[in-house]
């Protein structure tokens, strides 16, 4: 089975792991078109590319870029990319990338110019029900008439799918884990309590919640990552020599280290507007996801997140949850993490567990290669020759068809 990916934008580190579970399988071929990613996913991809004949990779060029605009829908495939995969044989199209997006559009046009009878799935991870402004909600119409089916990464994203118009089929497919690198460490060393954050250091991710709440708990804090409000997190450490420190972005494989060092992991995200489209257009922006937690949950590192976005999904009952923005109740959740070492273990063995059971890398390849299969089966019966309604065969031609039962795999 021969899967093309179109993908597009800086953030595409964490796809690579993906790529390299459904590249191991020995039922699939893997060829991926991308443009406008970061220096990290090239080097990783260029790496998977160089190390696995069942995986190709071709980075585009690009005409608009995200750092140009701000935002992952103007993201533009130059003219003349396609002929880097035309000579592909696909069995099916999977566009990472939301239905409005410009790139989605121009996949869609590929594949029917090159394919036109190859199944196409979409990617979807937009939470909040968005009115862009036009022409994308004609895009994004469009695409909804044309992919054969969906892959919203949560509940929240499927409904949003089905607010604006999609109608289709649809299988949640969550964002995933490496659980062969994000894994279990030894205990840390006995010390002063230590609340970690990974992430992008912008207002949305709920920097001033996560600072206070360390005042009030008067515990260690571990930041990793960068953004805008880097300087908030040195003035602090400036004043806490002693109790906050900052690292730079960590890649894939120091990331766990630093986890290790953690008692417990803080996501405080809130919702923010932002005007980066267009500044007359405000959208909402929530936590999708939530990455680092399931990252955190494979380490056997107990979670706390904000009740925003889809982090409570993503968490489950294997973490504690407080209001968005009230430092005193992350501060209250975290020192029952702290103060219950019972309460901890159990929260670090759930975590494992969801981890394991449902973010993994390789049971969200198990899932999406499913989910392709049937809808090429689907395809090849469709396009088999009408067999007369008397004939033996025409049983079994209806048996292999249509799958009402993928239709109906999420509700």
């Amino acid at each position: 089975m021969h899967i093309l990916i179109t993908a597009v934008g800086k953030r595409t580190e964490h796809w690579g792991r993906l790529f390299a579970a459904l590249s191991d399988r020995p039922d699939v071929e893997l060829t991926v078109l991308a443009a406008d990613v970061s220096r990290l996913a090239e080097q990783e991809l260029t790496r998977l590319a160089a190390g696995r004949e069942r995986f190709r990779f071709h980075l585009a060029p690009h005409l608009l870029s995200e750092d140009r605009t701000g935002h992952m829908a103007s993201v533009v495939f130059r003219p003349g990319s396609g002929r880097l995969v035309r000579n592909e044989q696909p069995d099916v199209i999977h566009i990472i990338g939301e239905a409005a997006y410009l790139s989605t559009r121009q996949a869609i046009r590929l594949r029917n110019r090159y394919w036109p009878h190859v199944p196409i799935t979409l990617y979807a991870a937009q939470n909040v029900v968005t009115r862009f402004p036009f022409p994308f909600p004609l895009l994004e119409q469009h695409a909804f008439r044309t992919i054969t089916h969906a892959l919203p990464i949560t509940p929240t994203a499927l409904q949003v799918l089905r607010t604006k118009g999609y109608h289709g089929p649809a299988t949640i497919v969550p964002l995933g884990v490496d659980t062969d690198v994000f894994q279990p460490a030894p205990p840390p060393q006995p010390g002063p309590f230590t609340v970690g954050f990974v992430g992008r250091l912008e207002p949305h991710k709920g920097i001033s919640a996560l600072l206070r709440a360390r005042e009030l708990l008067d515990c260690r804090l571990l930041v990793v990552g960068d953004g805008s409000l880097r300087g908030e997190i040195e003035q602090a450490a400036v004043r806490y020599p002693d109790r906050i420190e900052l690292r730079e972005w960590a890649d894939h494989a120091e990331l766990p280290s630093l986890l290790a060092r953690m008692d417990a992991l803080a996501l405080p995200s809130m919702e923010v507007i932002q005007r980066n489209l267009v500044p007359w257009i405000g959208i909402p922006l929530r936590e999708q996801f939530g990455r680092v937690l399931v990252e955190a949950m494979a380490c056997g590192i107990p979670v706390v997140g904000s009740a925003i976005g889809d982090i409570p999904y993503v968490i489950g009952s294997a973490g504690l949850v407080f209001p968005a923005g009230d430092a005193p109740a992350l501060a209250d959740r975290l020192a029952r993490i702290r103060d219950n070492p019972d309460q901890a273990r159990q929260l670090a063995a759930a975590g494992r567990r969801r981890a394991s059971a449902e973010f993994s890398w390789r049971h969200i390849a198990d899932t999406l290669c499913c989910t392709w299969r049937q809808l090429t089966d689907d395809a090849a019966a469709a396009r088999r020759p009408m067999v007369p309604s008397s004939s033996p065969a025409h049983a079994e031609l209806r048996a292999v068809g249509g799958s009402p039962e993928l239709n109906e795999r999420i509700q």
